[in-house]
């Protein structure tokens, strides 16, 4: 185990290409990094700033217009003209039309918060992902040592001895074939960084940015230092804080919103006008009054308020789907996490019973107490092992990225919400 932690100390330097600067971060620094500097999320953000201009313009006043009437030539000798100003007024509907818009900016905002919250997931996996790919890298290329060092112990058997000739091929072929593997988990490894800096999405593309954790096999890893209340706890957490339910919920408001104001476009808008008005030869002139009334006969707008009425119907039914769905993909989640911990902590003590019998084989091939088929049988149990309790690792985190998307809190970073 010792080995394959000081081996992951040169992987960085070794495998990530040339950049300016590489600086080492933790996993909660990525994510402030990435909340902060995200473009994309930067430009979602902006939505929020354009629904603050809407409810500005839903809020606003018609303007007036000016009318004027100027009759020329010999037909304005015997008429008027008229000069003045015509105001458009709404009905009870400006102020329905900017709790609408109010409406929807909260949705919006809403909606922001998720999208933070998804960054914030995706950020933690690809960062776990990095982690979990060195931890891989690491294990090969302590295996390929290993087949390296078999093949030489192989070769310096005296060359009568039985079964020479096959064990020296068996040797060269595991070694060539762990140097294939290990070179693919280093293009993988290779890959994880990079998307790691792609979730990140930063302005600055000249910093490489990698995971401060160099295995997964050290001590006390934070990545894996997650423990959580009953699920009973969890289930309440989500139904209150929950920013896909919140959503539902602002669904329902903009959508009972919209459907008023539907409601209300039944009511006629007037027009007020007023102005003055003068006879071309100069014997008369005096200010008038008018106006008219916008009566909605031939369309009345049933289609738009019953469609309103529908779509605020389905919200609500929406929202109860899917407090349904959560509560079942909470109760899925919670148990992938918890059974996924006892895997862990099992494949922990294997591990080492494993690697006890490994060195132990090692030892005795050394001494020609056990042929090469029995080292490679031993060593490829071990490996299985390795690959199992790493992937055990992955799954458990995997499962709480899930159980936090869902419950649309990250319990992780704000653990005094189980204060509440």
């Amino acid at each position: 185990m010792k080995k394959i932690i000081i081996l992951l100390f040169t992987l960085t330097l070794t495998i990530l290409p040339s950049y300016s600067q590489i600086v080492k971060i933790s996993a909660n620094d990525a994510v402030s990094l990435a909340l902060k500097n995200n473009l994309s999320l930067q430009a979602k953000r902006k939505e929020i700033d354009i629904m603050k201009q809407e409810v500005k313009m839903a809020n606003a006043l018609k303007n007036p217009q000016v009318q004027s009437n100027i009759l020329t030539g010999s037909i304005g000798k015997a008429n008027s003209s008229q000069v003045g100003l015509a105001l458009p007024i709404e009905i009870a509907k400006r102020g329905v039309r900017k709790k609408a818009a109010i409406a929807k900016m909260r949705l919006v905002e809403s909606q922001v918060r998720q999208a933070e919250l998804d960054l914030k997931i995706k950020v933690m996996s690809a960062y776990f992902d990095v982690v979990y790919m060195k931890s891989v890298v690491a294990i090969l290329q302590q295996r390929e040592e290993l087949y390296k060092n078999m093949k030489v112990l192989a070769e310096l058997k005296p060359k009568n001895s039985q079964n020479y000739e096959i064990e020296n091929l068996q040797a060269d072929i595991k070694h060539k074939k762990q140097i294939i593997l290990l070179n693919k988990a280093k293009a993988n490894l290779l890959y994880a960084q990079f998307h790691l800096n792609d979730t990140l999405n930063l302005q600055d593309t000249s910093v490489m940015y990698d995971a401060r954790e160099d295995s997964l096999f050290q001590e006390h890893i934070t990545l894996l230092d997650i423990d959580l209340p009953e699920y009973k706890v969890i289930e309440d957490i989500a139904m209150k804080f929950s920013y896909s339910i919140r959503i539902a919920d602002d669904n329902i408001e903009k959508s009972q919103k919209e459907y008023s104001l539907a409601k209300h476009k039944i009511i006629p808008d007037i027009t007020v006008a007023g102005g003055y008005a003068y006879s071309n030869d100069g014997k008369a002139n005096g200010a008038f009054l008018g106006g008219f009334v916008d009566v909605p006969m031939l369309y009345t707008y049933r289609p738009e308020v019953n469609r309103a009425k529908i779509v605020y119907e389905r919200t609500k039914i929406d929202k109860l789907s899917f407090e349904n769905k959560l509560k079942f993909a909470l109760k899925e989640d919670y148990n992938q996490f918890k059974y996924a911990k006892e895997n862990m902590n099992y494949y922990k003590d294997i591990l080492h019973d494993s690697d006890t019998i490994l060195k132990m084989s090692e030892k005795r091939y050394e001494k020609g107490q056990t042929s090469l088929l029995n080292l490679f049988i031993i060593e490829n149990t071990h490996q299985e092992i390795l690959n199992e309790y790493i992937s055990a690792m992955q799954v458990f985190y995997t499962a709480y990225l899930d159980l936090m998307h869902n419950m649309g809190h990250d319990i992780l970073l704000d653990e005094e919400v189980f204060d509440l």
